[in-house]
């Protein structure tokens, strides 16, 4: 419990973090970032705010305080769709500038963009699926050495356990 106290806010801080380092990266390439890599910045930018936020309500759960977890899984559940068509979106985008000449996409703007659009549908995937961030805590390091593979996402179980409570269930 004593991690999720600052790792909700590191999520968070990286909703504006990653578009800070682009556009420095980008600029600093002669170029600046342009519309690709702004538009990959997107769903990548949403699903940290949706991670920070969710880190946040598990703490406050784990507490004891279910407000905050009741507010977003129904948000997140209804994002999840949206991100995933706006992640694989972008990375169609990108590919679509690699093979063919996009309006106004620079070679820093196609790095910069693929690199985030890579970054956006790992992210979908390390909160609506699986796990994928093992190395901030060391059993969890050592699971995935060990052999044993990618855990479910907690948020995935979450959303699983919510939509399970909504749904009709059968008469006995």
């Amino acid at each position: 419990m004593r991690r999720l106290g600052w790792y909700w806010k590191l999520e968070l801080a990286n909703a504006a973090l990653v578009p800070a380092f682009v556009a420095v990266v980008a600029h600093s390439q002669g170029e600046g970032a342009g519309w690709l890599s702004y538009v990959s910045l997107l769903p990548c930018c949403i699903l940290l705010v949706i991670g920070g936020l969710y880190w946040r309500a598990k703490l406050h759960s784990l507490a004891g305080d279910d407000a905050a977890m009741r507010a977003l899984l129904p948000a997140a559940a209804y994002l999840q769709k949206p991100l995933l068509i706006g992640s694989l979106g972008v990375i169609a985008l990108v590919f679509a500038a690699l093979l063919v000449a996009l309006p106004e996409v620079t070679e820093t703007d196609l790095w910069a963009g693929g690199l985030v659009a890579v970054l956006g549908l790992l992210e979908y995937v390390n909160y609506y699926h699986r796990q994928l961030q093992h190395f901030d805590h060391w059993p969890d390091f050592k699971r995935l050495f060990a052999g044993h593979g990618f855990r479910r996402a907690w948020m995935a179980r979450d959303l699983a356990e919510w939509r399970r409570e909504r749904s009709p269930q059968p008469p006995a």
